[in-house]
C-alpha cells in the first residue's frame, strides 16, 4: 500500500526572494518486511507542516491492521524543528501504548543534531537506514514478527528517557499556550537550573570522579528538584514533581561495599546508569534554564543558509 500526503503553502507572490518560500512536507507509506510499516518523510518538518506530520503518523498507527513496528524514514527530511520532533515523540508514545515498535531511520545530520541538542536521541530506536519495501504479496500471519531493532536501545524506564519525554510534553503545552508561569515561578525555575549545574558537570568531569562522589552529587541534584517542588505550586510544581519521580532510582543506589543484609536492598549502579542519570539532570537543567513567563523557550536549531 502506498499513500501520499503533502503539506504545502501557496506559492510566494511575485517579487519575493527565494528564501521566502514556505516549507513543505510529503509522505509515502509502504509495507516493509513482515509486520513492518515504513513511513518516508521528505521536506521540512516545522511549525507549518507539523499538523500534516501528525496526520501521517496517526494514519500509519491507527489502522484496522496496525503494524508490529512503524519505521519513520527520515533520509529525505532536509530540516526539522522542535515542532516536528514533538510530533515524533507523541507518535512514539502512542505506539508504545498500543504495543507497536517505533523507530527512526536514515537521520540527516541536522535531524541527528536536533536529537542531541534536545537530549532525545536516547528516546528513539535509531536505524542507519530504512529496510527496503516488501516485494510480492506477504504471507498471511496472525502475528507477523517485527524486524529486530538495536539491542542497545534503552529501557523505557531510563531516567534520561523519562526526563526527555517530560520536557517534550512541557514544550507541547508551551506551543499550545497552556503554560502560564508567574514571574516568581520563572525565577525559581532558573534558580533551580543554576543549582543543578553545580552538582552535575560535563561528562569528562563526572567520569573522573569516584562512584561515591557521583552518587552524592546525584542525590544533591534530586534534593534540589524536591526543594523546588516545595517552594512553588501549579504547573511548575507538577513538572518538578514528575522530574523528581524520574530521578528517584538514584535513591536505591549505593557506592560502598556491603552485604545484602546491611545494604537495605540497595544496588551498585553501572557506569552507564550513572551517565544516564547525569544526562537526565543535564537535560532537566537545560529545560529549566529556558523557563519564561510563557512556559519554556524551544530549542530551535539555526536553519542552514541556502
Amino acid at each position: 500500500m502506498e499513500r501520499h500526503l503533502s503539506s504545502a503553502n501557496p506559492a510566494p507572490e511575485t517579487g519575493l526572494e527565494p528564501e521566502s518560500v514556505m516549507s513543505e512536507l510529503s509522505f509515502h507509506r509502504l509495507a516493509g518486511p513482515p509486520g513492518t510499516c515504513v513511513l518516508t518523510v521528505a521536506g521540512e518538518a516545522d511549525s507549518d507542516t507539523a499538523p500534516a506530520l501528525a496526520i501521517a503518523l496517526d494514519a500509519a498507527l491507527c489502522v484496522s491492521q496496525a503494524p508490529e513496528t512503524l519505521i519513520v524514514d527520515c533520509s529525505g527530511l532536509r530540516f526539522c524543528e522542535c515542532a516536528g520532533l514533538n510530533e515524533l515523540l507523541r507518535a512514539r508514545h502512542t505506539a508504545a501504548d498500543a504495543g507497536i515498535g517505533f523507530a527512526l531511520a536514515g537521520l540527516s545530520p541536522q535531524a541527528a543534531r536536533l536529537l542531541d541538542l534536545t537530549g532525545t536521541r536516547a528516546v528513539f530506536d535509531v536505524l542507519a537506514k530504512a529496510p527496503p519495501p516488501a516485494t510480492g504479496k506477504p504471507q498471511a500471519q496472525a502475528r507477523p514478527p517485527a524486524i529486530p531493532l538495536p539491542s542497545t536501545a534503552p529501557a523505557p524506564t531510563d531516567m534520561a528517557v523519562a526526563v526527555a519525554e517530560l520536557a517534550a510534553e512541557a514544550e507541547r503545552q508551551t506551543a499550545t499556550g497552556r503554560w502560564d508561569l508567574s514571574a516568581a515561578s520563572t525565577a525559581l525555575a532558573r534558580a533551580t537550573a543554576a543549582r543543578l549545574g553545580t552538582f552535575v558537570g560535563s561528562l569528562d568531569t563526572q567520569e573522573a570522579l569516584p562512584g561515591i562522589e557521583r552518587l552524592e552529587r546525584l542525590r544533591e541534584a534530586l534534593a534540589v528538584v524536591a526543594i523546588g517542588t516545595a517552594h512553588t505550586h501549579g504547573q511548575l510544581a507538577w513538572f518538578l514533581a514528575r522530574a523528581s519521580l524520574a530521578l528517584t532510582p538514584v535513591l536505591r543506589w549505593r557506592a560502598l561495599t556491603a552485604d545484602r543484609e546491611h545494604a537495605f536492598g540497595t544496588v551498585v549502579p553501572t557506569p552507564q546508569e550513572f551517565t544516564d542519570a547525569e544526562n537526565a539532570v543535564r537535560h532537566l537543567q537545560s529545560v529549566l534554564a529556558r523557563a519564561t513567563t510563557h512556559g519554556f523557550a524551544s530549542l530551535q536549531p539555526v536553519r542552514p543558509s541556502l
